[in-house]
């Protein structure tokens, strides 16, 4: 399928911010459609990517009860990782940490059911927010991973789900939810870097089916699909699969295309570059 009449977002996808800001529920455009979900899509890629991290560091550490602290920490900016021998917990705390241009504050938890179970098939790990947030934004919710073995496949490959209850507030204390969603065994699989241990070299892709609400407002009820079936032309009319395409020197999938279906609207295309988000308001998947 190629897309036709593409719309380019004038200014990259973070800045976007304080022009979405000054949406109201009645004028809420395509645009803020496209820059919320690709937002979503971001920061709870980095909430997997944090966690599965730290689950990969306690297990080269034999699950010492022990603290990890980031090398690139500093007295007021540091990233600190630590396993709980009598919960069976990997602790993830932040403060003001910079990640490849997104800044973390707070705590993530990981759950495991027992030690040493990393890249074990059909292992989970149960993901938990505390007092988290990115950019200022305030994060919620819980997830899971759980990790699958494929036939003739060494690649690392997880079970993605998102629980319902998870969503992101604007910016600042008490600010009102910009969108909440839930994920149901969506597909991550790391296609590079996986011999390493830092996150640097890393290249995951994303696939799956997403499902919540725009600003609280039930007329906005959303499905955001990224489909491994779905082909797009992109600016240069180049074909590429819609799956997400995710690596560190990106603060945005590099690659990939979702759809949002919203009742009573035109179905919307997003479609990803490492330089920012593009949308397409008219044309269906075929």
């Amino acid at each position: 399928m190629k897309i036709k009449n593409i719309i380019v977002l004038i200014v990259i996808f973070l800045s976007l911010i304080q022009c979405n800001k000054k949406e109201t529920k009645m004028s809420y455009s395509n645009e803020s459609v496209s820059f919320d979900n690709a937002l979503a899509a971001m920061y709870f890629h980095i909430v997997f990517r944090e966690a599965e991290n730290a689950w990969a560091i306690v297990d080269t550490t034999d699950y010492k009860p022990d603290t990890y602290i980031d090398p690139a920490s500093t007295e007021t900016a540091y990233k600190k990782i630590t396993y709980t021998e009598s919960t069976k917990e990997v602790t993830i705390e932040y403060h003001e940490w910079e990640t490849n241009d997104y800044l973390l504050v707070g705590t993530i938890t990981v759950e495991l059911s027992d030690k040493k179970l990393y890249r074990k098939d059909g292992k989970v790990a149960f993901v938990n927010l505390t007092d988290f947030s990115i950019n200022g934004q305030s994060v919620v919710g819980e997830s899971s991973l759980k990790y699958k073995k494929e036939k003739d496949n060494d690649n690392d490959i997880y079970t993605y789900s998102l629980l319902n209850g998870s969503a992101i507030y604007e910016e600042g204390y008490s600010m009102p939810v910009m969108i909440s969603g839930s994920i149901s065994n969506a597909r991550y699989e790391r296609i590079e870097g996986g011999e390493t241990l830092p996150q640097d070299d890393d290249l995951w892709t994303y696939s799956g089916i997403m499902k919540g609400m725009l600003r609280d407002t039930p007329s906005l009820k959303f499905t955001n699909t990224v489909s491994t079936t779905f082909n797009y032309y992109d600016i240069n009319n180049t074909r590429r699969p819609g799956t997400l395409y995710y690596s560190m020197n990106c603060k945005i999938p590099r690659q990939g295309a979702s759809q949002i279906e919203i009742s009573e609207r035109p179905n919307i295309i997003i479609f990803y570059d490492c330089s920012g988000i593009h949308f397409d308001s008219t044309t269906e998947i075929q």
